[in-house]
């Protein structure tokens, strides 16, 4: 139930491309990119099963990202994750960095291949990733009207929780923690169908409008290892023992959510707007909300 899904995108390069390519630049470019988001995408680019399901936050995530991306494909980015965060005030939850590479001459196939390593500055906080290493790679066709697509992902890392509780031991107040590390592993397979719409001068002689919507289906696997810091080990152990407290739990890969996604950017001169909206309902049975949603905007100025 906690793993996570990425579906299948183009990513920066492979759009800026498209759009010149409607404005009649057809030559391999190369340039760097200054971008501001802000949205409930905390966790991940890709991985909008993530984003979407308990791990989101209430509160507006902004993500600042400056970005270089070669004629050849091949891109590198950093950015960082900033919110108001209770007890703390606006700061950078983490930080990250992504190289990647996207096929842009290629009128059959859109492939992209990327990983993104996120510096969290505290695994036990809420506004902090799960994942810190993700791995993801994304192939469709282009020529058919529906263009089917696939991805894959593949995920680690690790998150923090703690407890504590007062209570009285041999007539002597005694406060009770366990801190528990849970080692996240995650695989991932999107099966998507999508259609790309593609307009030039649609106010001015200078702009280009891409919008594409996506139908896809989530499957994934995943497994989480747990570990204890704890002050009271003859309780944990007890309770280990009696099941109370599992040291693995393990998701064998199957469906897990069809979701919606629609992918938008708007460009003019050198400046781009891009909305986005995931929308994503779960397949099993489950006691928590079935049907979630995450959403960005973004500004960007390339040069």
């Amino acid at each position: 139930q906690d793993s996570a899904s990425p579906t299948v995108t183009i990513d920066s390069a492979a759009i800026l491309k498209e759009l010149m390519s409607l404005l009649g630049n057809i030559e391999p470019t190369s340039y760097a990119s200054v971008e501001i988001g802000a949205g409930n995408r905390l966790f991940s680019i890709h991985n909008n099963r993530l984003n979407s399901r308990e791990m989101a936050v209430n509160t507006i995530v902004f993500t600042p990202v400056i970005g270089y991306f070669h004629k050849s494909g091949f891109s590198l980015s950093a950015g960082a994750y900033l919110m108001n965060q209770k007890g703390k005030g606006f700061k950078a939850s983490q930080y990250t960095i992504m190289p990647g590479y996207d096929l842009l001459n290629n009128d059959h196939f859109a492939f992209s291949v990327s990983y993104t390593h996120s510096f969290v500055k505290d695994k036990f906080s809420p506004y902090s990733s799960p994942v810190q290493n993700d791995f993801y790679s994304a192939l469709s066709y282009k020529k058919s009207w529906i263009q089917p697509g696939i991805s894959f992902g593949y995920s680690t890392g690790s998150y923090g929780e703690y407890f504590e509780k007062d209570t009285i031991i041999l007539n002597r107040p005694v406060l009770l923690y366990d801190s528990m590390v849970n080692h996240l592993k995650s695989f991932s397979v999107t099966i998507a169908a999508s259609h790309d719409f593609k307009w030039s001068k649609v106010f001015g002689r200078d702009d280009a409008l891409f919008i594409q919507p996506s139908l896809v289906l989530n499957m994934a696997s995943s497994s989480i290892n747990l570990t204890h810091n704890t002050n009271a080990p003859n309780l944990i152990n007890r309770l280990l023992k009696r099941g109370r407290l599992p040291l693995l739990v393990t998701n064998g890969f199957k469906a897990e959510s069809a979701g919606f996604n629609l992918n938008c950017n708007y460009s003019i001169g050198d400046f781009s707007l891009s909305p986005q909206v995931y929308l994503d309902y779960y397949l099993p049975e489950t006691d928590t909300k079935k049907f979630n949603q995450s959403y960005s905007f973004t500004v960007g100025y390339t040069f």
